[in-house]
């Protein structure tokens, strides 16, 4: 089970491309306190080394190590993005309608298996890409 605070999702969201979306990402976790600014150039210096997109229509920005510092507080935020955004390099499309943004000091393996086991399952990500409002997500993520 998923567990994200309501005040941690962000629906309906457009992007440009992977960098706007990390941006943007980035500073929804500046908004809630969970970081401060620094992060997000951690966060696109992450993308940069190696994409965040992990597969099944889904990207999980995160900083890299040199980020730790900037971490306020622990936390998990949710951005749907039903029109996808690209994560991918070239001729290589890789779509992202869900991003599941990380701001995480310690590894936490059980939230980022959560994670994982969320999103190996398409169905999953559809009912994400496609719920219209608060309720319709937290009802997804608790009965994965």
């Amino acid at each position: 089970m998923i567990t994200i605070k309501d005040e941690h999702i962000l629906l309906d969201q457009t992007y440009s491309n992977a960098e706007a979306a990390i941006v943007a990402a980035g500073g929804f976790l500046v908004a809630q306190g969970l970081v401060s600014p620094p992060y997000i150039q951690s966060m696109l210096a992450r993308h940069r080394k190696v994409s965040v997109y992990v597969g099944n229509f889904v990207a999980l920005p995160h900083g890299d190590s040199d980020g730790h510092p900037h971490i306020e507080e622990e936390g998990i935020c949710l951005i749907q993005v039903p029109d996808g955004v690209n994560f991918g390099s070239g001729q290589k499309a890789q779509i992202a309608t869900i991003l599941f943004v990380v701001a995480l000091k310690e590894k936490q393996l059980e939230a980022l298996q959560d994670i994982a086991f969320f999103c190996s399952d398409i169905e999953n990500v559809m009912a994400l890409s496609d719920a219209k409002d608060l309720q319709a997500v937290q009802t997804i993520l608790q009965n994965s």
